[in-house]
């Protein structure tokens, strides 16, 4: 992550957890607080405005925006950023995970394909509702392999399957391919997501891959339209 996502994120969260009032200190003291350039947090700044959390007046200050109330529990992330639910939603709510179901099984060929297994290989097959503060929030199907990622069990699906690799299994997490798209609702979105049959829901496809280039995950993550949204930040225009 870069140095001014990582800053935007931290006063996101004291924002959230209303460490600041009204306005937020000029640049020249957060890039002292955060001893950094005053060009990486106007970038940091510009993210947060991007999100609608901030409103830069010149002349005058930063200032905190409402919450919109159009879509009040909207949770807006990066779509550049893949460091895992758990770790996204620091200082913004409670997080708690239902395990839907859990197998161990053999990849089909378009895993194993992704993610190089061979077909007497083993992965991981999971299916989890995430919460925020009790309500639906998303709903994550998993596949990872097991020779690359030993010893999932069910309370490691309960709390952060990244942080269990970063900090169990001490492997640094690398890049990640999404493909976003808009998609009618199923059974499953309906019974875990609180769907009505005629809404939207957000779907993004991901490969993540391993610092040292091994793919570990195939997912699919499915959000409600109005509780989530993906922000991508200095798109080049060709």
């Amino acid at each position: 992550m870069t140095k001014y996502v990582e800053i935007a994120n931290d006063i996101e969260r004291k924002i959230l957890s209303k460490q600041y009032g009204q306005k937020l200190p000029n640049e020249k003291f957060l890039a002292q607080s955060y001893s950094t350039s005053r060009v990486v947090i106007s970038r940091a700044l510009k993210v947060l405005v991007a999100k609608d959390i901030l409103k830069v007046v010149q002349g005058s200050g930063i200032y905190i925006k409402k919450k919109s109330s159009q879509f009040p529990e909207m949770i807006e992330t990066s779509a550049a950023e893949h460091d895992g639910f758990y770790y996204s939603m620091r200082g913004k709510g409670k997080i708690t995970s239902h395990i839907i179901s859990f197998d161990i099984r053999k990849p089909d060929s378009n895993e194993r394909e992704k993610l190089k297994l061979n077909a007497n290989e083993d992965v991981y097959d999971i299916i989890r509702q995430r919460l925020i503060n009790g309500k639906p929030g998303k709903l994550e199907y998993t596949v990872m392999p097991v020779k690359v990622i030993p010893g999932i069990t069910l309370d490691v699906m309960h709390k952060s399957i990244y942080d269990y690799i970063r900090n169990e299994l001490h492997l640094e997490i690398g890049k990640a391919n999404r493909i976003i798209v808009a998609d009618k609702v199923d059974a499953y979105d309906q019974d875990y997501l609180d769907c009505k049959p005629d809404d939207a829901v957000l779907a993004v496809h991901q490969l993540a891959y391993l610092k040292d280039g091994r793919p570990f995950e195939i997912s699919e993550t499915r959000d409600r339209y109005d509780r989530a949204g993906y922000i991508l930040f200095e798109v080049n225009n060709i």
